[in-house]
């Protein structure tokens, strides 16, 4: 290559961070008309690079090509991403129902609301808007993948390689089908709409011992002691509103992923310390998120009893569950926005239905849940997690999160460079495993 592999390498993490930084850009509604931020790093995110590493016998171009493959893709679909973020935003929903002020609404502020008012009436007024005007988005998201899919064509074969760190690839589909069937007896009973079933897996009533609001003080408190934080400056970026106990679940895996951001490899290059599709970031924000559903825990963080404890530790792990079937639900709804509109509803409905135990409308398909290439990553990182919160819980105790030695034993383990950035089916069936073995022992 007329590039060195070692000087593209750090183009690669630049323009990675670029990207990353770009991201949250948008997610915050801000510069959504601006160019790509990759742009600037043309080198990192081209075809001709891409197609160079593919030929190179350097070691490092293997874990080079899925990040420039990625970073291409970002580039080229960049205008598409920022047109559904703003779609997102737009105040485009007039709603007038009986029992509420009429007002216009973004689908952004549409969804908040149906996820925050404890009132199941106005919540079901509030979907049913959002079913009505979510067209926007659903539109710009079916564009994205669509044009994603051409533009993955174009690249070439294996430029969607890094998409599914699983091997083989359907291990993760086949899995999630099975996530559906095993933890069907955990999850909350069937209600009556998709938005009471969303409702449920906010935790609500959960609400003992939690702080008033979130913050990342109240994260850093919890585990300021000891090793876990040494030498790291963690950003678990901005954090979601305490509605209820799975919001705190949400913070602690926001610090999770943070750790794994701040922590890892550190005279390893970029490209075999992390993947695009990061399994080790995915599993950490799992494993401290599920703390959430600890009954130590609720007792030694959140100063509860013993009873009480294990009872919240009960209904949280409901929660949960939910979520986590939605996420199962996504890596089954993979490709479904590439369907003519006839299949793509019905497997929408049943998919959702199985989930949640109620359909979600077919026009919501793309919006409620949103769907993307970082869903076969979390589902497979939260069942890593519950092995590795099964080790933890053998080698240091229930306790282990506030354990020196298991904080060191983490920070020795992401150190590591690891050997694979792909998880074998047998990894993610022992996690499920042991996700429904934990879930049988809190009752």
């Amino acid at each position: 290559m007329a590039t060195p592999l070692p000087i593209l390498e750090d183009e690669v993490a630049r323009a990675a961070a670029a990207a990353t930084e770009g991201r949250a850009r948008l997610a915050r509604g801000e510069h959504l008309d601006a160019p790509s931020p990759l742009d600037r790093h043309r080198r990192a995110s081209s075809r001709a690079t891409w197609i160079e590493l593919g030929e190179s016998t350097d070691p490092l171009a293997a874990p080079l090509r899925p990040w420039v493959a990625k970073l291409t893709l970002e580039r080229v679909l960049w205008a598409d991403h920022a047109r559904l973020a703003a779609a997102w935003r737009a105040p485009s929903i007039f709603v007038e129902e009986s029992g509420v002020t009429p007002f216009v609404a973004s689908p952004r502020d549409l969804l908040r609301r149906v996820l925050a008012d404890a009132e199941a009436g106005r919540r079901r007024v509030f979907a049913d808007a959002l079913a009505r005007g979510g067209a926007p988005v659903a539109d710009a998201a079916r564009m994205l993948a669509e044009r994603r899919a051409e533009a993955t064509r174009l690249l070439g074969a294996g430029a969607d390689a890094g998409e599914m760190p699983c091997e083989p690839r359907t291990a993760i589909t086949d899995v999630a089908a099975r996530v559906l069937a095993e933890t069907a007896a955990f999850a909350p009973p069937p209600r009556g709409s998709w938005a009471d079933a969303l409702a449920d897996a906010i935790g609500r009533s959960a609400t003992e011992g939690w702080p008033a609001r979130l913050s990342a003080r109240w994260l850093f408190d919890l585990f300021h002691r000891g090793p876990l934080l040494e030498g790291l400056r963690l950003d678990p970026g901005p954090l979601p509103d305490a509605l209820g106990a799975a919001s705190f679940a949400r913070a602690l895996a926001a610090f999770g992923a943070a750790l794994a951001d701040a922590d890892g490899p550190r005279s390893a290059p970029f490209a075999l310390a992390r993947s695009p599709f990061d399994l080790r970031r995915a599993r950490r924000a799992s494993l401290f998120g599920s703390l959430a559903a600890e009954p130590v825990f609720g007792a030694r963080a959140l100063g509860l009893g013993r009873d009480r404890a294990r009872d919240q530790a009960r209904a949280v792990a409901r929660s949960l569950v939910l979520s986590l079937r939605l996420d199962a639900a996504r890596v089954l709804l993979g490709g479904v926005l590439l369907l003519p509109e006839r299949p793509r509803s019905a497997r929408f409905e049943e998919t959702t239905a199985a989930a949640l135990g109620a359909p979600i409308p077919p026009a919501l398909a793309g919006v409620v849940p949103r769907l993307g290439l970082p869903d076969a990553a979390r589902l497979a990182g939260a069942l890593l997690a519950a092995r590795d919160r099964r080790d933890l819980v053998e080698r240091f105790d229930e306790d282990w999160f506030a354990s020196p030695h298991a904080a060191r034993g983490l920070r020795e383990e992401d150190s590591i460079v690891p050997a694979s950035h792909v998880a074998p089916a047998a990894a993610l069936e022992a996690g499920l495993a042991a996700l429904v073995r934990a879930l049988s022992d809190l009752g």
